[in-house]
């Protein structure tokens, strides 16, 4: 019996371990067979830079869909997207035995760099009814991650830009270029590219610029039309330049060529275009103005006297204007004005150290009238003093600091009366101290 109840706990022991052990082996639970399912398809594998690759993305529920799935968007670097008519439709299949409905929608991918790229998981938010309520259900459901890989055949690898298409031409228009031009006459030069089995977008610019000159451009705004027939595009550009006549002279529009790739003959092709010269009688430009040796060398002893003048005015005239402000300034500072103001920015603020400081500057240079002391005024200081720390002391008032106020005014103005209103010299400190 004492052998049977020491090994019971060994027992236990093993018994949590190899259930511990058989948790951690057993594969990831599958989702429910009632969650909604999305598949995605990408074909072909690999296409020529320009060319379609269809992604066909397929989503399935075992019921039925209340509202549409809710797609990602289908956001790729160097890459066109477009989503062509029809392009969502209703589908259903056979899922372990049972028929699941849903929608298929269908991309079509235009990459216009080589190589690989990358378009990671996303997830599209399904609305579907509950199997057991027909209660609308949402769920978000991953979209797998993809790769999308376009290559650039070797005969094309030199092009640039790399224009890959079953078709590409160009056409021209020139209008006002009969004859000898006269000066305000103008010529219309519009360039046309068409282009089969890829985007416009590739198309470059096709008018070289002229410089101004004898007549000067005017460019419009380049119009580019795309269209879509059963996955393949197609469009045009157009551009188109005014060249107005201004002096005489003649000038040429240059002759445009443009390098293709054709697709479909594996060779590149160069589409062409004659360039023209306009010949224009008018009179010729004026010319720029040119300065004599005569008017160089006065306009450099002028130079010379304003800069002489201007160190005159530095090293003479300028040190006696700075030091009148500086005694201005220095005298202002010592004013019984200032003080005064002094004083009043400090009731002002509630600041009675710096009050009784500044009171103690205006006293200098306002001194008190021999035998009327300031009864009023020091009154109404001790009492924002005994208010602020007092016994019980609280904050002062308004009341408090506005009669300081009107004590201060009272005393200036009886000192000023007594002593004719001007500042008293002897009061003052030496500016110049021996």
């Amino acid at each position: 019996m004492k052998m049977l109840r020491h090994l019971l706990p060994v027992a236990l022991l093993l018994s949590l371990a190899c259930n511990a052990i058989a948790q951690t082996a057993s594969p990831p639970a599958e989702p429910s067979a009632s969650e909604p399912r999305v598949t995605a398809e990408l074909t072909p594998e690999s296409v020529v830079v320009g060319q379609p690759l269809v992604l066909r993305i397929k989503v399935l529920v075992p019921t039925w869909l209340p509202s549409p799935p809710e797609f990602p968007n289908l956001d790729l670097p160097n890459v066109i997207v477009r989503l062509p008519e029809r392009a969502s439709g209703p589908v259903s299949e056979r899922v372990d035995g049972e028929t699941w409905s849903g929608v298929a929608r269908s991309y079509r991918l235009y990459p216009m760099v080589p190589g690989e790229l990358s378009l990671p998981e996303q997830r599209i938010v399904v609305t579907y009814a509950d199997p057991g309520s027909t209660e609308p259900v949402t769920a978000e459901v991953p979209l797998p991650a993809f790769t999308i890989s376009a290559n650039l055949p070797e005969a094309a690898a030199g092009l640039d830009p790399a224009i890959l298409a079953s078709d590409f031409t160009l056409e021209q228009s020139i209008e006002g270029a009969d004859g000898t031009l006269g000066q305000g006459d103008a010529v219309v030069r519009t360039v046309t590219a068409r282009i089969d089995g890829t985007t416009p977008l590739v198309i470059p610019g096709l008018i070289p610029e002229v410089p101004d000159g004898p007549v000067q451009a005017h460019t419009a705004e380049p119009k580019v039309a795309e269209t879509e027939e059963r996955g393949v595009l197609s469009g045009s550009r157009e551009e188109t330049v005014t060249y107005v006549a201004r002096y005489g002279g003649t000038v040429d529009l240059p002759a445009i060529s443009v390098e293709w790739f054709n697709i479909d003959s594996g060779e590149v092709e160069t589409a062409q275009l004659e360039g023209v010269t306009l010949t224009i009688d008018a009179p010729p430009p004026p010319r720029e103005p040119r300065f004599t040796g005569r008017q160089v060398a006065l306009a450099g002893v002028a130079l010379a006297l304003l800069a002489g003048l201007g160190w005159l005015l530095v090293r003479f005239a300028l040190p006696p204007v700075r030091r009148a402000f500086e005694n201005r300034n220095q005298a202002r500072l010592q004013s019984e004005a200032h003080a005064a103001g002094e004083v009043r920015h400090a009731i002002a603020a509630r600041d009675l150290p710096a009050f009784l400081a500044a009171r103690e500057a205006w006293t200098r240079r306002c001194p008190a009238v021999p035998g009327n002391p300031p009864d009023a005024l020091d009154a109404a200081a001790v009492a924002v003093s005994s208010a602020l720390y007092g016994r019980g002391a609280a904050v002062a008032g308004d009341g408090g600091w506005r009669a300081l106020g009107a004590a201060f005014e009272q005393e200036r103005k009886h000192r000023l009366t007594v002593h004719g209103h001007r500042v008293l010299i002897d009061a003052l400190p030496p500016l110049n101290p021996s």
